[in-house]
């Protein structure tokens, strides 16, 4: 009787259903404002790993870490173990914009993932992740004579993309480590974009304002792909350098749009609408925006003094990366009107991680659990594709975290925290701004090495 059939196809058996079950769950959206263009808002849920090192999300390769990022990775986990993986994210925003403040927030899955190394030299995974999302709402009122018309807009939704990754290394020779890989997914999901305009009659004052909706609705349903690439050269025992790289290229991504206007007494009572038009048969695409990222890594590992006898295995390492994302290149071919006024982003990551004792699996006993802990630092600065005023908006932020392995019965499971503090708006007072607060929560689980996948016997 193989043990290990039976515990690998138990385990992806329960992945399956518990994926099949978030999918239907996940419905994320956005409390931005910046969420109404395009697809919506992309990144801002962060992975709890990443976001401790200022989201340097492609050179961190560890076999305790399922970097679906960078798909390159998968081949690097721990020899005969899957690892599971889950993430969840949340956002507190302060906006503030002409004396004018609000709070947003959200909370939901980053990612669901499973991956497993095989055959020595590769590496599969597969999983769940928000692609982009949206949600934001504000209004105005503009006096015209006696009455008033009030106005207001608000967006939902996301787009996810379910996945599934391979990774090959195909060079291992005197301390160089070359490994390709690659990641295939489907997106679904809705966003939609909702504008109201109601008549505020003199001397009415509670929300019933007759007048019309109008409601726009973009639903993908489109394959999508990304490459990798990792180089990682042992100088000597102390020190390793790794260069990194992820192309997301230009893709077309299909879908049906829905256009609906309506007519209401209450245009805040969503059952109460007489249909004026509606329109769901449009099929067409919208492009993704081409991103193309580089990172570099440097490790330093050496003998760290604890006591005055025994020595720790220490390592700090240090993230670089650079990203830049082409947003001339968007299209959306629903709107015939529409005009591509996106502006080309860039992005920079630092970030430093730090183990006092990497071999904290032999050493569980004799070490003290802050010794096994894994510290991170970071910072980063985006630039993002919206002008105001003729400044471009920028997001500038700081971060930290903390890995936590589970040191029990040598398993390479973990929890992770990341946490995150930034502003994004321009140099104008007057203009929107917005300061946010990022929690991250991570779970990896492995199974023991001396467990799961040993052949055994019955007697």
């Amino acid at each position: 009787m193989k043990f290990t059939d039976t515990m690998r196809n138990l385990s992806i058996a329960l992945f399956i259903f518990l994926l099949g079950k978030v999918a239907f769950a996940q419905s994320i959206t956005s409390n931005s404002p910046y969420s109404s263009f395009g697809l919506g808002e992309y990144g801002g849920l962060d992975h709890a790993v990443f976001s401790g090192i200022g989201n340097s999300n492609i050179t961190l390769q560890d076999s305790m870490v399922l970097n679906f990022n960078n798909p390159s990775s998968y081949n690097t986990l721990a020899k005969g173990q899957p690892l599971f993986s889950l993430g969840l994210s949340s956002r507190l925003s302060n906006y503030s914009e002409n004396g004018v403040k609000d709070f947003g927030s959200i909370t939901g899955i980053q990612h669901f993932a499973l991956a497993f190394p095989f055959a020595k030299n590769f590496g599969i995974a597969f999983g769940l992740k928000p692609y982009s999302r949206r949600g934001y709402e504000f209004s105005s009122r503009v006096k015209i004579d006696d009455d008033s018309i009030y106005y207001s807009y608000g967006g939902s939704g996301s787009i996810n993309e379910a996945f599934m990754g391979f990774s090959a290394n195909v060079l291992n020779f005197k301390g160089a480590r070359l490994s390709l890989g690659g990641n295939a997914g489907f997106l679904f999901g809705a966003v939609t974009n909702t504008r109201k305009a109601g008549i505020i009659e003199s001397g009415i004052t509670d929300n019933g304002y007759s007048g019309g909706v109008s409601t726009k609705s973009l639903r993908a349903k489109s394959f999508h792909y990304e490459v990798g690439l990792s180089y990682e050269q042992r100088i000597n025992e102390k020190h390793l350098l790794g260069l990194y790289a992820v192309i997301d290229p230009h893709q077309k991504i299909n879908g049906s749009y829905e256009d609906g206007l309506f007519y209401t007494g209450n245009i805040n009572f969503g059952n109460g609408y007489d249909t004026l038009s509606y329109n769901d048969t449009l099929t067409g695409n919208v492009t993704n925006i081409p991103t193309y990222t580089v990172g570099l890594k440097y490790t330093l590992s050496g003998k760290g003094r604890k006591g005055q006898t025994n020595e720790l295995n220490s390592e700090v390492s240090f993230h670089l990366t650079y990203s830049m994302s082409d947003w001339s290149k968007y299209e959306d071919n629903f709107d015939p009107h529409f005009t591509n006024t996106f502006l080309n982003t860039q992005k920079y990551t630092f970030g430093v991680q730090y183990t006092p004792e990497t071999d904290f699996i032999n050493k569980r006993v004799s070490t003290k659990f802050f010794h096994r802990v894994r510290y991170r630092v970071g910072t980063y600065y985006f630039t993002l594709p919206y002008e105001t005023n003729g400044q471009q908006v920028t997001d500038f932020g700081t971060t930290f975290g903390f890995g936590f392995p589970i040191a029990i019965q040598k398993t390479l499971s973990s929890i992770n925290l990341g946490f995150s503090v930034g502003n994004r708006g321009t140099s104008d007072s007057q203009d929107l701004k917005e300061q946010y607060y990022g929690i991250n929560i991570g779970v990896s689980i492995a199974p023991g090495t001396d467990r799961w996948f040993r052949k055994r016997k019955l007697n």
